[in-house]
């Protein structure tokens, strides 16, 4: 009823719960989890400090030997042996053998982690006087190779333990609706937290199965929520989820607090779809009962405005120095191929929706509006095209040869970085909009002008130009409501793989 359709169920009377090994046999694998994933941490810190003495005591000494003296593999052991133990302490108070997260969660956590250790370790040299003994140079390079190969470790690591039944957990999902497969499908992209699904429950009688989304596997509904203690008790599950965000409150409670007794762990889906949950803080009024959720406006802080421009100048400043001489190459190959400018510049809307010069390599003819114009006036399906995605994916007669290299590899947007120093535009963002495009934009505006517009973003790695123009703008409003400094970095890194396997790129 609340989560959806669901199968027609039998009439069976609901059985009293009866504690059962299988809950002790689920404990047993997940406390053989935790040394397994120990010793994976361990593993990438050894090769992370086996890097790092190499670079520290081989190419270091070679490249600046007024700075760096070697020093022996033995001494250097001596003196860190206790680094390892300092790094996973700080991944233990980040709760990372226990808790199952998505991935770039579990890499920020990592991240934290590892700065933890760094700052510790660097603050115990100095209290201990034992900063001529051991390499600060060491220690930082250590931390950088941590937090890349800790990550791939624990990635592939928990993908094995998972194929050898140590990692995986089952779960029911209460709700066999829209919110319920929501849950699936974003459960079954998040492989690593060893999440399987073995059914659904539902009070609504018309279907009686969910397909899997990734591997087509038929998972069934299995009853009604008044049959819980008997399936639960079947099964042998140790969590349950319930998305069933339509159910009256006070049946929510009364089946939560029907579950506890029978699970390790209940997961609730509240209703507050569209609301921003980046950053949300929880606030418990005991006596009252009561719970107070703080929904912040993230890039309202003049903190996080400050923080995120300052990565943007230093971040940008350095790909501009990288990418010159990439750049003037592209510049006379632009002014080989065809007649004009290398560069393009037009107006787009900025922060608080003000118009801004936004610079491109041009990847147009001159007369393209032109040739444009024509083509859509005898092409009926591409003017269709047009309409919905404000693009043309299979053919542009606007497209030079070079511009459409440029396209396919994102290349024409590296001369906005010159808009990223100048102030005018962030390296990750909304997308830059037309003024044109502002009546399209209608209350969505007023959200995403709070931010500057990006040279990537959410909308650039979720499909790019395969999303109709209604999804960026609900892409972009989610960015800008859910914004953190640690989004941008994601978002960073998955531009990197969008590039390269040219998804979206037209």
């Amino acid at each position: 009823m609340f989560g959806g359709p669901a199968v027609k169920h039998s009439e069976t009377v609901p059985l009293q719960y009866q504690p059962d090994m299988s809950n002790a046999m689920a404990s047993t694998r997940s406390i053989l989890a935790i040394p397994l994933l120990i010793v994976l941490d361990g593993l990438a810190i050894g090769i992370s400090l086996l890097m790092a003495y190499v670079i520290r005591i081989y190419a270091l000494p070679e490249l600046f030997p007024g700075y760096f003296k070697p020093e022996l593999l033995a001494d250097t052991i001596q003196n860190i042996w206790w680094l390892p133990l300092v790094l996973i302490s700080c991944m233990a108070y980040e709760d990372l053998y226990q808790k199952r997260i998505p991935f770039w969660k579990e890499v920020e956590k990592t991240l934290k982690a590892c700065s933890l250790a760094l700052i510790f370790s660097i603050s115990l040299l100095y209290l201990a006087k034992m900063t001529g003994e051991i390499s600060r140079t060491l220690i930082m390079i250590t931390w950088f190779f941590s937090i890349v190969f800790i990550p791939s470790f624990r990635y592939y690591g928990k993908l094995l333990l998972i194929k050898l039944n140590i990692w995986n957990k089952s779960v029911f999902i209460f709700g066999a609706g829209a919110t319920g497969e929501l849950i699936l499908k974003a459960l079954a992209r998040e492989q690593t937290m060893g999440y399987e699904i073995v059914g659904f429950l539902d009070d609504n009688k018309k279907l009686s199965q969910i397909t899997h989304p990734l591997n087509g596997r038929v998972i069934p509904v299995l009853g009604a929520f008044e049959e819980a203690e008997r399936i639960i008790s079947s099964y042998k599950v140790s969590e349950v989820i319930v998305a069933a965000p339509g159910m009256p409150a006070k049946q929510l409670v009364e089946l939560t607090n029907r579950l506890q007794p029978m699970v390790s762990n209940v997961m609730l889906v509240p209703d507050l779809f569209g609301l921003s949950m980046n950053g949300i803080e929880v606030e418990y009024f005991f006596d009252e009962q009561a719970l107070l959720l703080n929904v912040r406006n993230q890039l309202k802080s003049t903190l996080n405005r400050s923080v995120k421009r300052a990565f943007d100048l230093v971040v940008g400043l350095l790909l501009l120095l990288l990418c010159t001489p990439f750049l003037l190459l592209m510049a006379m190959a632009i002014r080989f191929d065809s007649n004009g400018p290398a560069f393009f510049a037009q107006e787009r809307l900025g922060q608080d929706g003000t118009t801004f010069v936004c610079y491109k390599f041009r990847t147009m003819f001159l007369n393209g509006d032109r040739l444009l114009k024509r083509y859509l006036s005898s092409n009926e399906l591409a003017k269709e095209e047009w309409e919905t995605y404000n693009k043309l994916r299979e053919h542009d007669p606007r497209v030079t040869r070079v511009g459409s290299i440029l396209r396919r590899f994102s290349i024409d947007e590296l001369p906005q970085l010159l808009n990223v120093i100048i102030g005018d535009m962030s390296l990750v963002g909304p997308r830059p909009y037309l003024p044109r495009e502002r009546k399209q934009m209608a209350t969505w505006a007023h959200d995403i002008h709070v931010a500057k517009p990006g040279i990537t973003g959410l909308w650039q790695v979720s499909g790019r130009n395969e999303i109709e123009f209604e999804g960026r703008l609900k892409l972009d409003t989610w960015y800008v409501r859910n914004w953190s400094m640690w989004l941008d970095i994601v978002l960073l890194l998955k531009t990197f793989k969008v590039v390269l396997k040219r998804e979206g790129a037209y």
